[in-house]
C-alpha cells in the first residue's frame, strides 16, 4: 500500500468506527422495534447483527479461473494467506474470507457462521454443501487492519462449467455482492471470453454496479498494440453483459511481484496501480457512507412497510367478506401504493416490488397486523430526517480533513518509485540464509562509477531508478527494495547502498521474499552500531 494512503486508510478507519457505533445505536433504539412490530425480516431481510455494523469493509474478487485473484491478494498482502493454493487450473475451490487475526488460522465454514462477531451468520441458510466450501483465513497483516478480502472460486468455462458445485454458486455471489464495499472482477489478457457461468455471475452482481471495478490483469504479457486491441475487445464483451449507461472503470496492469515481460507501459501500470490502491485505501471512509446509506434505505423501507400493513389492516371489514377484500387488496397493490403515497406524502420509489409483496401477503391474515404507534413512527422520522444526516455530515467533514492531510504527504517520500510502502512484507525465511548477508561491494564499483555519482559519492534517485528498472520488477517491489537499501533515508544511494539494492533485486529474482526490515548482518558496515 502507499505510505500516504496507509495514513489515509487509518483515518478512514477511525471515521468508519465512529459512524458504525452511531448507526448501531440508532438502529437498536429506533428502527429495530418497528421492524419487529411489522415483521420486516419476513418481508425483506433478517435483523442486523452487531457484526453487520462493526465488521471491516470487505472487497470481493471474482473472475474466471487462473486470472490472478489469489495472486492479487498475495501481491496486496506481501505474503501467502493460510491455505492459499495458486495454479493454472481451478485451485481455489472455496469462498475464503481473508481477515485480520493475531496468528495464522483457518476457520471452517460451519464454525464461522455461528460466530456472531463475524458478519457471516446469515450464510448458514445456504446449507452444509456450501459451508464445506467456505472458510476464513486469519493472519496478522497491516493491510487487513482496514479491510477484509473475499477470495472466490474461479468461474469455470467450457466443459468444466457443467460440473455441479452442490450449492447455488450465483446466489452466494449475490449475497456477498450486496454486502461488500468493492467488487474486483479480474480478466486475463489471454482469456477474455465470458462463459455461461461467468455471465450468470456478472448478472448476479446486478444492483451493485457502483461497486464494480474491472482489472485487466497480466497486461505485461502483450505489446502496446496488442494491449489496445485486448482492451477494446474487453469493453465490447462487457457491454453485452453489464448493461449500464456508464463505462466500467478498467485498471490495466500486472498485479503480482514477478518481473514484467514487456515493461514499455510501466508508467501506465504504475498509474493504474496507484489509482486502484487509492480506491482501496479510501474504502473505510466510503464504507462508512455506504453503511449509512444502506440504513437510510432500510429505514425508509421499514416506514413504508409499517404504513402499508396498517393501511391493509384498516381496510378489512369488521365481519363478513374478509378473505374477498384481502384478495382484492392484493390484486390491486399498485393502486394501494399510490393511495398510501398520496396520503402520507411518500415517494413511490420507496415502495417494494408489488409482485414480491403479493407473494408474501397471500399467506398472511391482514386482521392480525399490528396498529401503528405514533411514538415509534415519530422516532423513526427524527432518525431519518435529523440524526442520520448528522452522521453523514461527520463523514463529509472527516473526508475533507483526511484528503487535505493525504495530499500534504503526497510525494513526501524520498523513493523515486511512486510513493508506495509494502505494509505486509513476508518474513518467510525458507532458503533465505544465503541471501541475508551484506553483498561484496567490489563487484558493483565499476557500474556505480559509470552512473556518475555526485561529489558526495552518491547517485540520485533518478539515476538509480533507470538502473534498477532494468530488472523489470514491478514498481511496488522496487519501492520496497529502495526503502530497504536507502538505509539513511536521504533519497540517494552510496556505493554500499547501491550494492545492497542490487543484491536485493537478485534475491527477489531468485524467488525469495524480501525481509520486512534489514537484519543487522545486511546493514552496510558504516551503518552498523
Amino acid at each position: 500500500m502507499f505510505k500516504w494512503l496507509t495514513a489515509d486508510r487509518d483515518k478512514g478507519t477511525r471515521v468508519f468506527s465512529s459512524v458504525a457505533d452511531g448507526l448501531q445505536s440508532l438502529y437498536k433504539e429506533k428502527l429495530l422495534p418497528l421492524e419487529k412490530d411489522f415483521s420486516f425480516a419476513h418481508f425483506f431481510s433478517p435483523e442486523l447483527t452487531d457484526a453487520d455494523f462493526s465488521a471491516r469493509p470487505m472487497v470481493m474478487l471474482t473472475g474466471q479461473y487462473s486470472t490472478g485473484k489469489s495472486t492479487f491478494i498475495r501481491h496486496l498482502l506481501g505474503r501467502d494467506y493460510p491455505g492459499l493454493r495458486i495454479g493454472p487450473e481451478p485451485t481455489t475451490d472455496k469462498f475464503v474470507a481473508v481477515c485480520h487475526g493475531d496468528m495464522d488460522q483457518v476457520i471452517p465454514g460451519n464454525a464461522l457462521v455461528v460466530d456472531k462477531s463475524m458478519p457471516f451468520t446469515q450464510l448458514s441458510h445456504f446449507g452444509n454443501n456450501f459451508l464445506t466450501r467456505f472458510e476464513c483465513a486469519k493472519l496478522n497483516s497491516p493491510v487487513l487492519n482496514g479491510m477484509s478480502l473475499i477470495d472466490t472460486p474461479g468461474v469455470l468455462s467450457g466443459e468444466k462449467q457443467r460440473i455441479k458445485r452442490g450449492y447455488e454458486f450465483e446466489e452466494v455471489v449475490h449475497w456477498f455482492a450486496d454486502r461488500v464495499d468493492m467488487i474486483l472482477v479480474l480478466f486475463d489478457v489471454s482469456k477474455l471470453d465470458i462463459s455461461d457461468e461467468f455471465r450468470r455471475v456478472l448478472l448476479a452482481l446486478k444492483g451493485n454496479d457502483q461497486k464494480i471495478h474491472i482489472i485487466l490483469n497480466k497486461a505485461d504479457r502483450v505489446t502496446t498494440p496488442q494491449l489496445m486491441r485486448v482492451y477494446g475487445a474487453l469493453m465490447w464483451s462487457l457491454g453485452k453483459v453489464i448493461d449500464t449507461p456508464e463505462v466500467s472503470r478498467v485498471y490495466i496492469g500486472s498485479f503480482w511481484d514477478e518481473p514484467l515481460q514487456n515493461d514499455e507501459q510501466r508508467k501506465l501500470f504504475e498509474s493504474e496501480e496507484n489509482d486502484l490502491y487509492t480506491a482501496l485505501a479510501q474504502m473505510p471512509r466510503s464504507a462508512a457512507t455506504r453503511k449509512l446509506n444502506d440504513l437510510i434505505k432500510r429505514a425508509r423501507l421499514a416506514r413504508v412497510l409499517a404504513f402499508l400493513l396498517n393501511h391493509l389492516r384498516n381496510k378489512m371489514p369488521s365481519f363478513m367478506g374478509k378473505s374477498k377484500e384481502q384478495k382484492r387488496l392484493i390484486d390491486n397493490l399498485p393502486s394501494v401504493y399510490a393511495e398510501i403515497a398520496k396520503e402520507r406524502n411518500l415517494s413511490m420509489g420507496d415502495f417494494p416490488d408489488p409482485s414480491l409483496m403479493k407473494e408474501k401477503l397471500e399467506k398472511m391474515d391482514f386482521t392480525k397486523f399490528p396498529k401503528l404507534e405514533k411514538k415509534k413512527m415519530d422516532a423513526l422520522e427524527m432518525m431519518i430526517h435529523q440524526e442520520l444526516p448528522q452522521l453523514l455530515k461527520l463523514t463529509t467533514e472527516e473526508a475533507a480533513a483526511a484528503e487535505v492531510a493525504s495530499m500534504a504527504q503526497l510525494g513526501a517520500g524520498p523513493s523515486p518509485f511512486a510513493v508506495m510502502k509494502v505494509d505486509g512484507a513476508s518474513e518467510s525465511t525458507f532458503g533465505q540464509d544465503q541471501w541475508l548477508q551484506f553483498p561484496n561491494v567490489d563487484q558493483y564499483v565499476k557500474e556505480f562509477e559509470t552512473i556518475g555519482p555526485t561529489a558526495a559519492g552518491k547517485i540520485t534517485g533518478a539515476q538509480a531508478k533507470n538502473i534498477l528498472e532494468q530488472s523489470k520488477l514491478p514498481s511496488k517491489v522496487l519501492h520496497a527494495i529502495w526503502n530497504l537499501a536507502d538505509v539513511d533515508k536521504d533519497g540517494a544511494l552510496t556505493l554500499s547502498e547501491f550494492a545492497l539494492a542490487q543484491h536485493l533485486i537478485k534475491m527477489k529474482l531468485a524467488g525469495q521474499d524480501l525481509p520486512a526490515s534489514l537484519p543487522p548482518q545486511m546493514l552496510p558496515p558504516e551503518n552498523r552500531a
